[in-house]
């Protein structure tokens, strides 16, 4: 009479049954798979915002340099209004006309 081993020996034959694992989870278990996304939830926010912030920065550097542009081209205007005269009274176009004789008479 053979009898077969009723128990297996295997390595890796389970100690306890299937179902234990599974009734006494925590928790802080279910609530720890939320920490992964909510961390990649994180950085992509900071990313975004410090990228909003560069892009911020960098528009107002290049209004700040049409700003300074702007203020440059008025002042080369108002100095050749001062120069020339801005035609708008006789006095202002004999002025002018000084000015552009003596221009003339030094070249």
């Amino acid at each position: 009479m053979n009898h077969a081993p009723s128990k297996h020996f295997s390595t890796s034959a389970r100690v306890h049954p299937s179902y234990l694992p599974y009734m006494h989870t925590s928790k802080a278990a279910k609530g720890a798979k939320w920490i992964p996304p909510a961390v990649a939830l994180a950085a992509a926010g900071y990313g975004v915002s410090a990228y909003r912030q560069a892009q911020m920065e960098r528009h107002l550097a290049a209004a700040e340099q049409d700003a300074a542009a702007e203020r440059r081209r008025r002042q080369a205007a108002a100095v050749l209004d001062d120069a020339y005269g801005d035609r708008s009274s006789l006095e202002g176009l004999e002025r002018a006309m000084r000015v552009y004789e003596a221009q003339q008479s030094q070249q």
